[in-house]
């Protein structure tokens, strides 16, 4: 054999071995010849859209990677949300590339379900719509969602061309009593939006505004206007309640309370308050009024009825009369539908005897959500399916077998034969499984169409994706059930443009284009319009309501409050809600029952213990969880899971608390109860482990999440001069000012022209989350499922850490953790084989072709932040069109962590080269700190003198985690503020 035929022998045999090394050979290579105009192999394209995971309809720009849309991050012109997201935003991808997400029409046999073409559904649905209209008026019927105005007119339209009424508008969380309360008050059933930024001191009675009433992105950024610390102090915030949600635990203080007897709390409030004007001028008539009603709610009655003490009561009262703009809040959606009504309406005199003009509430500008219709008129719609003998039911992207507590009576009524049922939606859940037909539509980010989030504000949607599927627009469905000659335009498209151009002073192409590219169009000044005048024979129907609330007694109340990670339940198939802690309990994937100490150790209830609960609708089991944030008789089930029939990762996960409450409504305001009376509490025999990635409630006095009283900001620690113990330790920043000859045995690193940080503001972080879901997002980072977390094997980068004060548990701090980026890192110097490697610009880097999977980085890291893979984590298609293709999807046995998004980094380093400068501060945003409501997240170079961290660092308040330990982290935190109130 010559050396030429020895060469060739082995040359072919280290390509087949490299080859074999594959974990899965490409059998195709792509062309982008017919790539669309704007699309650059390579480059990400931005298209600007509206978020509809609930009906604040947050602006979105869609980042596309040749045809797929890859990350969502919110849009900074539209006026919600201004550039920020929150969890359920964040995770609207799933949905798009949902793996049981229906790609064909589904008719249902007598064998089960049958896929059909599209276009042999628009002609089934268009017989079915002219049968019904043979057989007369009004046997039609329509059930839809929250949609915009160009929507729900061409809704009406086909309605009224049927001869039926208007479609009926069904939100599980639809503030009725709110509503009724301005309708009384103010004349108008409305949803005004607050100027929350402006007030000096919130008192609540469990609004959740920072996690899903109204506009929970939008008032979370108000709040931190408020709230957050600034060298001028910072405002006050109160909420009694007999559950401490999240909102909760970001109050200065909370006061718990006897379910129900909010009402109470508020008038012996505005007794107080009228007894001291504080040189206010409260209008005669409605002294007069007033006086009236709260004769009989004295500070000591009113303890007796809600176990608020006179003391906190008259402490709470002081706050509102020395505010100079006080805001008062009525109740949250966890509250029964008699004590719900009475709450908003003695909320609401409160306000005004505070400041008849009532300046904080902005009534040109109101939320859409306030077009739902009332509880008891979507009970009406399906009681009207069969006494109006109805033939044809079309439903809109809702699913009220598992939103309504008696579920089994309307899936019954739409499962009858004699009528055709109708389901729009993308998935097979507990409602479109009792449909006659399924039909598949566009989602938000694939449709032309127009949202009213407000009505100040004229959101736009548009196709963001190449399409993976032919699911047509519902508009244009809807438009081709009408005759020729009446449709109002020739397809939905040419329909949402007329729309958006009619109140365009030159309605041009150009004009178009400006207001889709930039996601809508929002007014440039304020809204500004007077509050309506009162009118005070709400005083009668007020009275009315506390003379019907039940007396007070010590039984067991059931509360269901909405979850800040699925809504009314509509989120409960996106794994990453799933897989991300609830930020109250640390508990992902699982429903606990949560329980008040005192009640679980009267009972002999542990955590994890299965209990049983009963009430006269229905019973449910499910494991405890202990938490101090509860009157001592009320039980706490969050809503959102538990359902029968809604994908792989919701079915059978958790349990539905709905299925424990009464159907009826309250006879004012149509409100449902979402509170009950139980009837037993019983422990099970059986114990469940919790999930729960939290390895304890408190920091157990180590130097984690430290606060700091107002009045001592800038003060030295009590313990004197600086030193090495816990409680003398100094900030050491990771540049070469940290480092002291004295502490240290090595010398700085030498950094070249950037020292990349972060600053976290504690006292701004509300622990919603957010941050966490972007991770998810940007970082391709694997679902690992309940079991695997229970075993300790959670891959999250970031972390809301959530730590109780131990001589308050009602009082929480909520801590973001990712990889602290060290300068002296303790995994560096651990690793065999140099996987952790520290950049020439201070990240820590795991560079995953190195990692051998030691596991000894994980353990030598004091922050517990570094993840191992033990498994291929899997993306069913077409979820895997979702990952980014700027980073790496890790493979089994690799270690991986926060690599502060170091793809962004590059991308800046690229920007600024071809531009010949040097990066701007500001130009690197991190998903984490870009989707932050609040602004908690700051990110540069400390190499920059001018830069925010550098000048934020300076800040009195700044500390390091643990940093006593000498690791010099380059995560820098703020104490989180606290006021005696």
């Amino acid at each position: 054999m010559n050396r030429r035929t020895f060469l060739k022998i082995t040359s072919m045999g280290s390509v087949a071995f490299a080859a074999g090394c594959s974990a899965k050979t490409e059998d195709n290579l792509f062309t982008m010849v017919q790539a669309t105009e704007d699309m650059v192999t390579g480059r990400a394209n931005w298209y600007a859209s509206t978020c509809r995971e609930c009906p604040a309809g947050c602006g979105v720009l869609a980042k596309n990677r040749e045809g797929r849309v890859i990350k969502l991050e919110g849009n900074p012109l539209h006026p919600v949300n201004r550039g920020a997201l929150c969890i359920r935003g964040q995770a609207a991808l799933q949905g798009v590339y949902h793996p049981d997400r229906l790609t064909l029409p589904q008719l249902k046999t007598k064998d089960g379900w049958e896929s059909l073409p599209y276009y042999k559904t628009a002609g089934l649905v268009a017989k079915h719509f002219r049968a019904a209209i043979d057989k007369g008026d009004g046997r039609v019927a329509m059930l839809t969602e929250t949609v915009g105005r160009t929507q729900l007119d061409l809704f009406a339209t086909v309605m009224q061309h049927a001869g039926s009424a208007a479609p009926v508008v069904f939100e599980p969380l639809a503030y009725e009593a709110l509503k009724f309360a301005h309708a009384e008050l103010c004349g108008a059933p409305i949803l005004p939006s607050l100027h929350l930024d402006q007030a000096d001191v919130l008192v609540g009675f469990g609004a959740d505004f920072l996690e899903t009433w109204l506009s929970p992105v939008e008032y979370a950024r108000k709040f931190k206007a408020m709230h957050g610390y600034k060298k001028d102090g910072k405002g006050r915030f109160l909420q009694v309640s007999p559950f401490q949600s999240l909102t909760g635990a970001n109050a200065d203080r909370w006061i718990d309370c006897r379910p129900g007897s909010e009402p109470a709390v508020i008038m012996g409030l505005i007794q107080i308050v009228m007894g001291d004007a504080n040189g206010r001028r409260i209008d005669g008539k409605l002294l007069s009024a007033l006086a009236d009603l709260t004769g009989d709610h004295t500070p000591e009655t009113v303890a007796k009825i809600s176990g608020v003490s006179p003391k906190d009561l008259t402490a709470i009262a002081r706050q509102l009369i020395a505010a100079r703009r006080p805001l008062v809040l009525g109740a949250g959606a966890a509250s029964s539908g008699k004590a719900a009504v009475a709450t908003e309406l003695a909320a609401l005199f409160l306000n005004l005897a505070l400041d008849p003009a009532l300046p904080l509430f902005d009534f040109a500008n109101r939320h859409r959500v306030e077009i739902a219709d009332r509880r008891a008129a979507v009970n009406d719609f399906f009681d009207g399916l069969q006494k109006n003998d109805v033939k044809l039911v079309l439903l809109n992207n809702v699913n009220p077998v598992f939103a309504l507590p008696d579920g089994g009576r309307i899936a019954k009524i739409l499962g009858e034969r004699k009528r055709f049922v109708v389901a729009f939606d993308n998935f097979l859940n507990e409602t479109t499984a009792q449909a006659d037909l399924i039909i598949p539509v566009q989602m938000a980010l694939e449709t032309w169409d127009a949202y009213e989030s407000n009505t100040a504000s004229l959101a736009t949607l548009q196709p963001a994706m190449g399409r993976i599927n032919r699911a047509p627009a519902i508009g244009d469905l809807f438009l081709d059930l009408l005759p020729a000659e009446k449709r109002p335009a020739e397809n939905y498209q040419t329909l949402v443009t007329r729309t958006v151009l009619a109140d365009e002073a030159k309605p041009t192409t150009a004009a178009w284009l400006k207001t889709v590219q930039q996601g809508g169009r929002f007014a440039d000044t304020a809204s500004a319009a007077n509050a309506p005048k009162p009118n005070l024979k709400a005083a009668a129907t007020l009275k009315r309501c506390l003379a019907d609330l039940p007396a007070p007694d010590n039984t067991l109340t059931l509360l269901a409050p909405p979850s800040i990670r699925f809504f009314d339940g509509r989120g409960a198939n996106r794994p990453w809600l799933i897989e991300t802690p609830d930020p109250l309990t640390q508990i992902p994937w699982q429903t606990p029952v949560l329980i008040h100490p005192e009640t679980m150790a009267a009972g002999g209830i542990k955590d994890g213990d299965r209990v049983t609960l009963k009430t006269d609708a229905g019973t449910i089991e499910a494991p405890a969880y202990g938490y101090a944030g509860l009157y001592p008789q009320a039980i706490v089930v969050p809503t959102g899971q538990g359902h029968t029939g809604f994908g792989r990762w919701a079915s059978g996960q958790g349990v539905n608390p709905l299925a424990l409450l009464d159907a009826t409504t309250d006879p004012d305001a149509g409100a449902p109860a979402f509170a009950t009376v139980l009837s037993s509490l019983e422990k099970g025999r059986q114990h469940d482990q919790l999930a729960i990635t939290s390895g304890s409630r408190t920091a157990l006095h180590r130097k984690i999440a430290p606060t700091v009283a107002m009045d001592e900001i800038g003060h030295r620690d009590a313990h004197g001069e600086p030193g090495l113990t816990m409680d003398t330790f100094p900030l050491t920043p990771p540049t070469p000012e940290g480092y002291d000859p004295k502490r240290d045995i090595y010398p700085p690193h030498d950094h070249a022209g950037y020292r990349w940080a972060m600053i976290v503001d504690v006292d701004r972080c509300i622990g919603c989350s957010a941050c966490v879901a972007a991770c998810y997002a940007e970082n391709n980072i694997g679902i690992v499922g309940e079991q695997r977390i229970i075993e300790g094997r959670e891959m999250a980068w970031l972390q809301i850490q959530r730590y109780h004060d131990p001589a308050d548990m009602a009082h929480m701090t909520f801590l973001p953790m990712m990889c602290q980026h060290c300068d002296n890192a303790p995994c560096e110097a651990v690793c065999p084989v140099y996987a952790p490697h520290h950049s020439k610009e201070g990240l820590n880097n795991q560079i995953y072709n190195r990692c051998i999977g030691t596991r000894f980085c994980a353990q030598n890291c004091p922050y517990k932040v570094r993840r191992f893979n033990w498994f291929d984590w899997k993306w069913p298609e077409p979820l895997n069109m979702q990952l980014n293709p700027w980073v790496t999807v890790r493979s089994k046995g690799v270690m991986e962590k926060c690599s502060f998004c170091v793809q962004r980094i590059k991308r800046a380093h690229n920007a600024a080269k071809n531009e010949k400068r040097a990066i701007r501060d500001g130009e690197v945003v991190p998903a984490c700190a870009q989707t932050c409501p609040t602004g908690a997240l700051t990110f540069g170079s400390l190499m920059d003198p001018d830069s925010r961290v550098s000048r934020m660092i300076k800040d009195p308040r700044a500390y390091q985690v643990m940093g006593y330990l000498n690791t010099k982290p380059a995560v820098i935190y703020l104490k989180k503020v606290v006021q005696e109130v």
